[in-house]
């Protein structure tokens, strides 16, 4: 029974046996003997855990759809990318977290193939910039700064790409830099975007970051909720009726991150209850999230 679980669970998610391996804290080399009949060892414990991760997996398939959702946000938040592309400028985007700016950003970058997107981390370094540029582009020049400098310039002339830099505030003034002085060797298009302190942050308390912030062009302020229209959007997507979507609104503080989990949660619910979506599941899942 449970070798027939696991052999669907493979046919369905075209994962190797090393990966369902990893799914169940056993080695590839255990997986291949359990699917052949021809394991010794604790078969009743790999038994339970190929039910359990069957379990796992129909828990999945109930989750709603991650799909990308084109709101009046997104569009406006892609319509940034567009202009800093065609016109090889500086834009800036900011908002709260939560507010779908990532997903926006990836997907423009999805759409676009000379679209460069990084994520930065509070490890980066304008070494670790660099390099990751590098990376992008397909350089291996070891890694001097000046000598990543030079070559990432030299890729990125003429070649109308967009640079796109997701989680800006935490860049020191010497990323900054490096990407100011990128954009006007190169003449690329540079997206900055962040949280609404980004826009502080490049303002500078003493003026030194004076020649960055004169190079943006447009601001693009997300504010701290997402429109009614938007998350109208969202859980009509997710949910397929409308007739929810003011206490959603409400329980969701405007919060897209906020939202997803409430309508994977109430998502839940409904098929673990059997029975459709109605308001004491919305309230029953509202009360778990944190404030």
């Amino acid at each position: 029974m449970s070798i027939e679980l696991l052999k669907a669970h493979i046919a369905s998610t075209g994962m190797s046996q090393k990966q369902v391996g990893a799914q169940l804290g056993k080695s590839a080399a255990v997986v291949n003997q359990y699917l052949q009949g021809t394991y010794k060892g604790d078969v009743e414990g790999v038994d339970k855990a190929v039910a359990e991760l069957a379990q796992r997996q129909q828990s999945k398939s109930a989750d709603v759809s991650s799909d990308f959702i084109e709101t009046p946000m997104a569009s406006r938040t892609m319509q940034s990318c567009m202009f800093a592309h065609a016109m090889c400028d500086m834009q800036l985007i900011i908002g709260d977290a939560g507010l779908g700016k990532t997903m926006a950003l990836k997907e423009y970058a999805a759409r676009h193939s000379n679209v460069i997107m990084l994520e930065v981390d509070p490890t980066f370094s304008s070494k670790v910039l660099l390099a990751e540029i590098s990376n992008a582009l397909g350089l291996t020049v070891g890694r001097n700064n000046n000598a990543m400098m030079t070559a990432v310039i030299e890729k990125l002339k003429g070649s109308d790409r967009l640079l796109i830099v997701d989680e800006a505030e935490l860049l020191t003034l010497n990323s900054l830099e490096i990407l100011r002085r990128i954009h006007d060797k190169a003449g690329i298009g540079i997206v900055l975007a962040g949280m609404p302190r980004l826009r502080a942050n490049l303002r500078g308390a003493r003026g030194q970051y004076k020649q960055i912030y004169s190079r943006i062009g447009m601001v693009h302020d997300l504010k701290m909720r997402l429109p009614k229209d938007d998350i109208a959007m969202f859980c009509e997507s997710a949910l397929g009726t409308s007739e929810f979507n003011e206490v959603l609104n409400k329980v969701s503080q405007g919060n897209a991150r906020r939202l997803n989990k409430l309508l994977r949660g109430i998502n839940r619910l409904s098929v673990l209850n059997k029975a459709p979506v109605n308001k004491d599941m919305i309230d029953q899942f509202a009360d778990r999230l944190i404030d």
